[in-house]
């Protein structure tokens, strides 16, 4: 039986390798876009030169000239449309390899492979779990346009480097559509993130990691664009894995949406928070997913595709009454306050409790009072009630729509059965800050936003976390009472009793874990999610570096892995969602410093 290596595998053994050898080595650098490069390695030599290498990877066990270096015609001219081959110009003075499983089958068509490699100068490095043996050395493809020119003097070989750099760098020779393969044209604007397509090469235990692998193994082949490969994704995983069809009205209100230059992408962004948690959960171990399964009657994978891939339905709603408002006002050219204030245009509480409102709230709540004591379950109701109809909170919304999808399906026909769908339910309601913040004890964040008008502003002064204590007693009551006093308080006296509870203080992993992982894994992804407005400011976003997973006492420790060129911004939203999440096996790092989430 082959044991294959992964993708993974492979690189982390290459790197290892060239450092052994002096060089600094670079994994998929966005330094040297459009080109995707696996491995970049370099070192300064004794007399200041640098040496350069490259190397491609590829984990097939089937190798032939024909599947590595296609002929692809423009016209009348042939070319080997390879990455090797397209490395070879990008990176003109550097040697390139193309290092390949030591399991790959030998046989008459692999030595015609590599006697094509030897013809191109193209090296090849044969890697074992022992060793990596170099079957070919490479020579840069300068050199042997020099040799091939007759050219030895150092000073015609500087003004043609001069001129290959200028002139040939960047010539790609692929048709159409290939042209178009990410390994080429690099991001598009709402990309998904080639640091989670390399990790999914990796999945081994989740149930669907074969569709996931696939979609890796062609994605820098692909020339669709990141939102078809999302939507057919998910729409197909909810077919497969869920039972249920997967409503395709997000897509289209995204291109609403993206006219307000504010507003930053989501529906891209949920299927990168599913990627995330599924490559979390693939690592977790067969223990605790054994477990969630026997509890729940659900694969945990299952649960987290229908909470991640739903969550952010009905963010569009959120803002629906204020877009179409200002959309009559300015069409209708509206002046007078009077008028304006009779455009009532959609009531949530009159249409909804008619679907049944009040009902998919009570059963998301029963799901969730199971952990929450013996609180006043009404006074939950009604908070998620408030929620819906008065602050149109696009998770208790997307929640609610996710119940009401699922009562369209017959249950016998349903693939995920009523425990697994209040799960997901209840983690898309509690995912957004304005929920947990509340459930965990409001500290004034969210309504000391510097965006919200001065009433929220205000009230995030008059009533914060340094009012309660530890220790409430007559003192703390009467200080309480003389500092709220203020009209513009936004919220009612029965929610600031419910935040004084602290019901959710310390969401935990193993209490908690879709709730956990789609609050920790929506804060982490900001990949792709450009606005109009921060165009001018691009590095106030994040980006995903990596995902590292490590044995710690017996316990898989995952660290999510950020860079930013504005660190504040991610860490002050991170340092926030520690007030609610508590658990030590999960870690966030941007730029390198590290963000513990057991509150030392």
């Amino acid at each position: 039986m082959i044991i294959e290596y992964t993708l993974d595998e492979m690189v982390q053994s290459l790197k290892k390798h060239f450092e052994n050898k002096q060089y600094t080595v670079e994994k998929y650098s966005d330094e040297f876009l459009p080109a995707r490069v696996p491995l970049y390695c370099r070192k300064i030599v004794d007399d200041n030169k640098t040496i350069e290498a490259v190397i491609d990877i590829t984990t097939a066990y089937v190798i032939t000239k024909d599947l590595f270096f296609p002929q692809k015609k423009i016209g009348k001219l042939k070319y080997e449309a390879s990455s090797v081959r397209f490395f070879q110009n990008y990176f003109i003075n550097a040697n390139i390899y193309l290092a390949y499983p030591d399991y790959a089958i030998q046989n008459d068509k692999f030595d015609d492979f590599v006697n094509n490699c030897k013809i191109r100068n193209i090296g090849l490095l044969k890697v074992s779990d022992k060793k990596i043996e170099t079957i070919i050395k490479p020579r840069p493809l300068f050199d042997t346009i020099c040799d091939n020119l007759n050219i030895s003097d150092i000073d015609s070989k500087m003004k043609l480097e001069y001129h290959l750099r200028d002139f040939l760098t960047y010539f790609v020779y692929y048709p159409e559509p290939i042209f178009k393969k990410r390994a080429i044209t690099g991001r598009t604007k709402e990309n998904i993130s080639f640091v989670l397509i390399d990790k999914l090469c990796d999945l081994k235990n989740i149930s669907y990691k074969v569709p996931l692998k696939e979609i890796a193994k062609n994605f820098r082949d692909e020339s669709r664009d990141d939102y078809v490969i999302a939507e057919k994704t998910i729409t197909n995983l909810w077919e497969k894995c869920l039972g249920l069809e997967y409503p395709n009205i997000q897509r289209k209100v995204e291109n609403i949406l993206q006219r307000d230059d504010e507003y930053r992408e989501h529906f891209v962004h949920q299927f990168q928070v599913f990627l995330i948690g599924a490559i979390i959960i693939d690592k977790i171990g067969s223990k605790f997913a054994d477990k969630y399964e026997e509890q729940t009657g659900c694969k945990i994978e299952n649960v987290w595709l229908a909470a991640s891939t739903f969550h952010d339905f009905s963010y569009g709603l959120q803002n629906f009454d204020t877009w179409l408002m200002e959309f009559f006002q300015d069409s209708l050219r509206i002046k007078n306050n009077q008028t304006k204030e009779n455009l009532h245009l959609l009531n949530l509480d009159a249409a909804m409790i008619r679907e049944s409102l009040y009902e998919k709230i009570t059963q998301i709540v029963d799901q969730l009072s199971e952990n929450l004591g013996n609180y006043d379950k009404l006074t939950i109701i009604r908070f998620f009630y408030e929620k819906a109809v008065r602050d149109r909170n696009h998770g208790v919304l997307s929640a609610i729509s996710f119940l009401k999808l699922s009562d369209e399906i017959e249950s016998q026909k349903r693939k995920i059965n009523d425990k697994g769908l209040l799960e997901a339910a209840v983690a898309i309601s509690c995912h957004d800050e304005d929920i947990w913040e509340a459930l965990c004890g409001c500290h004034g964040y969210r309504r000391s936003d510097l965006s919200l008008p001065p009433n929220r502003k205000e009230c995030a002064i008059e009533c914060n976390r340094e009012l309660w204590p530890a220790k409430k007693g007559k003192i703390f009551e009467e200080k309480l009472s003389k500092k709220i006093h203020s009209d513009n308080i936004k919220c009612e006296e029965w929610e600031r009793n419910l935040m004084k509870e602290e019901l959710l203080k310390n969401i935990k992993f193993e209490d908690y874990p879709i709730i956990f992982l789609l609050i920790f894994c929506d804060s982490v992804q900001d990949d792709g999610r450009n606005t109009g407005a921060d165009t001018n400011n691009p590095d106030d976003r994040s980006t995903l570096y990596d995902i590292d997973f490590e044995s710690i006492r017996s316990k898989t420790v995952t660290t999510v892995k950020l860079r930013a060129s504005n660190p504040y911004p991610k860490e002050k939203e991170i340092e926030r969602v520690k007030l609610c999440l508590l658990d030590n096996r999960f870690r966030i790092s941007i730029n390198d410093k590290i963000i513990k989430f057991n509150r030392e």
